[in-house]
């Protein structure tokens, strides 16, 4: 019985995590094509769209989900446009690994 009931939980407990990995990336996709387009407004040869940045953004969205920890992920999903200090560290990782990622086209 109880590890019928600890096996209910952990399960729960994994799906959660998942739906906020998920709500973490959609949120945090949102967001980061919004910062580009404003980051790069000023080039001459093309007006850019949020669009044009979403393999750039889905890419890094996936990276800070698979890193994050628990804490992490509730930490942004109840305040999603607070950008702490293991947040902005992290992007940089991602930034470096999506930049460099061969799927990644200019």
């Amino acid at each position: 019985m109880f590890k019928s009931k600890l096996l209910i939980i952990c399960l729960f407990l994994s799906l959660t995590g998942q739906t906020q990995a998920q709500a973490i990336s959609s949120d945090f996709q949102k967001s980061c094509a919004q910062e580009q387009v404003l980051e790069h407004k000023d080039i001459k040869k093309k007006t850019l769209t949020e669009e044009d940045f979403k393999p750039y953004c889905s890419c890094l969205a996936e990276y800070i989900s698979k890193s994050a920890n628990n804490r992490q992920i509730n930490e942004l999903v109840m305040d999603p446009k607070v950008k702490p200090e293991w947040l902005k560290a992290a992007e940089l990782k991602a930034m470096k690994a999506c930049i460099a990622d061969p799927k990644m086209s200019t």
